[in-house]
């Protein structure tokens, strides 16, 4: 009886593992907000989503100045505005706003029909007016289209439902998945065995996590591909350091199950050779 207990708490806690992974991976590193924005200020750094930023930055204060003021005469102010690290704090605050839309549920008709963008006006200001560009005053929004929101299922609240059952989904399996595998070791009569199972199943869970990332690289290229080009490549990098993540957490997880595979096997070695 104790070896059927034993044998089905781990199968219960290696299923729980298998959804409790990618789940509290995306509820702390994507609908969390605290934990988003954290995850993403570093991306500020990146020399390639600096250019980038810089460039259009560049582009809107000739835009908003209907071309008076040459882009190229103010690319070195914005390059150093995104360089500094105001800009860290800036970026982290417009994907801050991005994460709201999609993961709060519209309040108004404005906020139900709108465009999900990348809205540059705190940007494009500081850049005038801590980084030497004179005679230049930007009053209106100065916003870029990331999707055309229904056509591209990036509408207001997209994900604010599905947010919250990740988040439930992750709690409720992390804590079958530890309450089954102490379960499990308590009553296995060969817990050197029982380990090794459940070192299975943290293989299965991060490889699970690992395809499963994939998978979400090309859904959420999709979602991004309506947007202007520098947008889109902005949110592509986000994307690609976000999925490189959860596969760098994958192979970890996979490491530690097969260091608990090892430790069983060796455990149920050693006791079989004491009991000669």
């Amino acid at each position: 009886m104790r070896t059927f207990g034993a044998g089905l708490a781990t199968l219960i806690a290696i299923i729980a593992m298998v959804g409790a992974l990618p789940s509290l991976w995306v509820h702390y590193r994507v609908v969390d907000r605290d934990g988003f924005t954290s995850f993403v200020s570093p991306m500020a750094h990146d020399r390639q989503i600096q250019d980038l930023m810089a460039d259009e930055i560049a582009a809107q204060i000739s835009d908003q100045t209907d071309g008076t003021i040459s882009a190229t005469l103010v690319r070195p102010a914005t390059g150093a505005y995104t360089r500094s690290d105001q800009f860290v704090a800036d970026f982290a605050d417009v994907l801050g706003q991005q994460h709201d839309w999609l993961f709060t549920e519209p309040t108004t008709d404005a906020e139900r029909n709108g465009v999900l963008t990348l809205d540059l006006t705190e940007m494009v200001n500081r850049a005038i007016r801590d980084f030497g560009i004179s005679g230049v005053r930007i009053t209106q929004p100065v916003e870029i289209p990331l999707s055309e929101s229904r056509r591209s299922g990036l509408e207001a609240g997209r994900y604010a439902t599905a947010g919250d059952q990740v988040t439930r989904i992750a709690f409720v399996a992390a804590g079958i998945a530890v309450v089954f595998a102490l379960l499990a070791l308590i009553l296995a009569r060969r817990r050197g065995v029982t380990l090794s199972a459940l070192g299975v199943g943290l293989v299965i869970a991060g490889a699970v996590s690992w395809v499963l990332g994939v998978f979400a690289r090309g859904r959420a290229d999709d979602e991004v591909a309506g947007a202007q080009s520098s947008a889109r490549q902005i949110a592509r990098i986000v994307i690609d350091s976000s999925i490189d993540d959860l596969h760098h957490i994958s192979f970890i997880v996979g490491g530690v199950g097969v260091a608990a595979i090892a430790v069983g096997i060796l455990a149920s070695l050693t006791l079989e050779r004491s009991r000669r």
